[in-house]
């Protein structure tokens, strides 16, 4: 029987015994789909799709399978600003959220990225442009890497020590195929280089974390309960994603984490870990205290059609929120309605 992707295995489709998946779940197969196909491009069937592509594919599979958690807005070209960024994604309880601004870069053959693009008559590279957007509209500014290959230590491995990754991993790997990277660390590497040829890779690809591990709702164990609360949820991501953007920022050396206080807009964002050696005046007020409160762009999207989008005051190509709301209605997935099936 063929299967939907080989990062995790589907439930049935008996509508009584269908039950919705996390969101972790759903990113490590995102994740996994990506690296395979990359890889089979890159080596097996040539050549390999492009960044666009993969980006579309997966935004489209989060909205399929992860049904009412999710909205998409997408836009058209004309609407899309020059902002250094791809899309936009919210984790929100519809009041708070941590929103991230995302720009993807596809791992070419020999495992590099064109980090250093200069953005047409701005006389800008694309990272300063990500990271400038990202904060005045309160995101935060992150690469996301399309790669083909797994690898062992580095960043992962520290952050997975310090408790800011989760355990969720793919048995081959795979779960490398999308991985989060601070547009922080893209920019310090590549300030200063000529035409990016000095630009190191190979580190920045060990820097980056496995996207489903660093966004996880479901931190405690595979099997944790969906009931899970929402402000729980934020306040881990919002953990995981400031650690990351703080080892970027070079605000701390390390994946090491120690508590830190709420700033009061959530009832469990006192359990907020964050990394050592970062005072919240050194950082940008979206990395300070706990999640946020929705901007206007945002709250606007939530009473808003799919198919018929605002005009976005914000311009990206996508944005996607994802609702982990306690009090959200769950309906099963149809998991195999217009669904990428392979054997």
């Amino acid at each position: 029987m063929p299967m939907i992707g080989r990062a995790f295995s589907l439930p049935s489709t008996d509508p009584q015994a269908v039950q919705q998946p996390s969101l972790c779940e759903v990113l490590l197969w995102i994740a996994g789909d990506t690296f395979h196909w990359l890889h089979n491009g890159h080596h097996r069937y040539p050549p390999a799709p492009g960044e666009e592509s993969f980006t579309d594919m997966n935004i489209r599979h989060l909205r399929q399978f992860v049904g009412d958690r999710v909205k998409v807005f997408q836009f058209t070209k004309g609407q899309e600003g020059q902002n250094g960024a791809d899309w936009e994604m919210w984790i929100h309880n519809r009041t708070h959220g941590v929103g991230l601004r995302i720009q993807a870069k596809k791992a070419s053959k020999r495992k590099e990225y064109p980090f250093d693009y200069p953005v047409g008559k701005q006389n800008a590279y694309q990272c300063d442009l990500l990271v400038q957007h990202a904060l005045a509209v309160g995101c935060v500014p992150v690469y996301l890497l399309y790669n083909h290959l797994d690898w062992e230590g580095g960043g992962e491995e520290e952050a997975a020590r310090a408790g800011l990754l989760c355990g969720h991993v793919a048995g081959d790997g795979s779960h490398h195929g999308c991985t989060l990277l601070s547009a922080f660390r893209v920019q310090s590497e590549v300030g200063g280089k000529a035409g990016g040829r000095n630009v190191r890779h190979k580190v920045l690809r060990a820097e980056s974390l496995p996207w489903n591990r660093v966004l996880c709702d479901r931190r405690s164990s595979a099997n944790a309960s969906s009931s899970r609360s929402s402000s729980k949820i934020l306040s881990e991501v919002f953990t995981a994603v400031k650690g990351l953007t703080l080892v970027g920022m070079g605000l701390s050396p390390t994946y090491s984490s120690v508590p830190t206080p709420s700033d009061g807009t959530q009832g469990d964002a006192a359990d907020a870990r964050t990394p050592d050696g970062d005072g919240d005046d050194d950082i940008p007020a979206v990395l300070c205290g706990g999640p946020h409160r929705l901007p206007p762009h945002v709250l606007r999207l939530l009473d808003a059609h799919e198919a018929e989008p605002p005009a976005p005051p914000v311009p990206t190509v996508a944005t996607v929120l994802v609702d982990v709301s306690d009090d959200r209605a769950l309906t099963p997935p149809n998991w195999f309605e217009g669904g990428v099936r392979y054997r």
